[in-house]
């Protein structure tokens, strides 16, 4: 049912209910029952939905007499169901993206002894494991090792993987060592003047490592306004990730709240996909540089992490 109608299933097993969405409407299924809730509508199909060895039964009744019933698009004829191919919304590829790397430290930490580049790097890595193993998703890191990576290709890896997100994993700094918290950001133009230096310390990469003026002239280029133009269409499911990255940072790690802001991220731009700048905590904080370099807290960052894209993933796919 999933192959053919590219569904998204889920499962309440408490309750034994079955969630499948297809083109956009949701069935409910009551498990050793007969019985589908559909909208305000409720249905009988006289034989039950069996469960066994973890897989999921329904009766040919239902193929034949209420599934054309309850959707226009599929018809039932001489034996088989015919149904207009549904479109696939679903979340199957993410990449993240650890910032940094190789020449590029990122932000050097309080005592001089950490950089960013390393433990966005121990992160994502810890990140991808417990995404491959918990959910049906493919999982790509911009860069598995301490290189360098322009800010121009690491996008251009995810879009030529037809990645369906794009989560791009920071640690902040700060000249005032007092300045803590994590942040989430989307692509926009930067609303506040912490925001935009926030902007200026993670384009400035392209400044020191990729060829200056000429390098910066490469990010206003007609294709890149173009590719801008793209991820606009994106920015209301960026703002939605964003949020539950803050909300489930937030309350796994109990960190300051810095809420979910806007700025122009090189890194963000060109991006075919919801795309997010995620700011685990800053370096420059001498409490928060032993927290980030601590295997426990960066594992309470990962459920963080983990948490909001399984959410994300599952209700993204329900409202398409």
């Amino acid at each position: 049912f999933d192959k053919s109608f590219k569904a998204v299933i889920s499962e309440d097993i408490l309750d034994r209910r079955l969630y499948v969405n297809i083109y956009g409407k949701q069935m409910v299924f009551l498990v050793d029952s007969s019985y589908l809730l559909f909208g305000n509508d409720i249905y009988n199909f006289i034989e039950p939905v069996i469960q066994e060895e973890g897989k999921y039964f329904l009766p040919v009744s239902f193929l034949v007499n209420i599934l054309p019933e309850i959707y226009d698009s599929i018809t039932f004829k001489d034996g088989k169901l015919f149904a207009h191919t549904p479109v696939d919304n679903r979340i199957e590829t993410i990449v993240i993206d650890p910032g940094h790397g190789g020449k590029d430290p990122g932000a050097i930490s309080y005592t001089k002894s950490n950089f960013e580049k390393d433990i966005v790097l121990s992160v994502s890595k810890k990140l991808q494991k417990k995404l491959k193993d918990k959910m049906d998703v493919e999982v790509l890191l911009t860069r598995n090792s301490d290189k360098f990576v322009s800010l121009h290709d690491r996008t251009k890896f995810a879009n030529q993987n037809n990645a369906d997100l794009f989560v791009s994993i920071h640690c902040n700094a700060h000249y005032s060592s007092k300045a803590h918290g994590v942040e989430v950001y989307y692509l926009s133009s930067a609303k506040t003047d912490e925001a935009r230096a926030v902007e200026a310390l993670e384009n400035q990469v392209v400044y020191d490592y990729e060829g200056g003026e000429e390098a910066v002239k490469k990010y206003d280029d007609l294709a890149f306004i173009l590719a801008d133009m793209a991820q606009s269409e994106h920015l209301e499911e960026s703002y939605d990730l964003s949020s539950k990255f803050q909300d489930k940072l937030v309350h796994t790690t109990n960190s300051f709240d810095r809420g979910v802001k806007q700025a122009n991220f090189f890194v963000l731009r060109g991006a075919f996909m919801p795309a997010v700048l995620v700011e685990l905590g800053f370096m420059t904080n001498k409490k928060e540089e032993k927290k980030l370099t601590n295997s426990t807290y960066q594992e309470k960052l990962v459920e963080s992490l983990f948490l909001a894209l399984k959410d994300f993933k599952l209700k993204y796919e329900i409202m398409q």
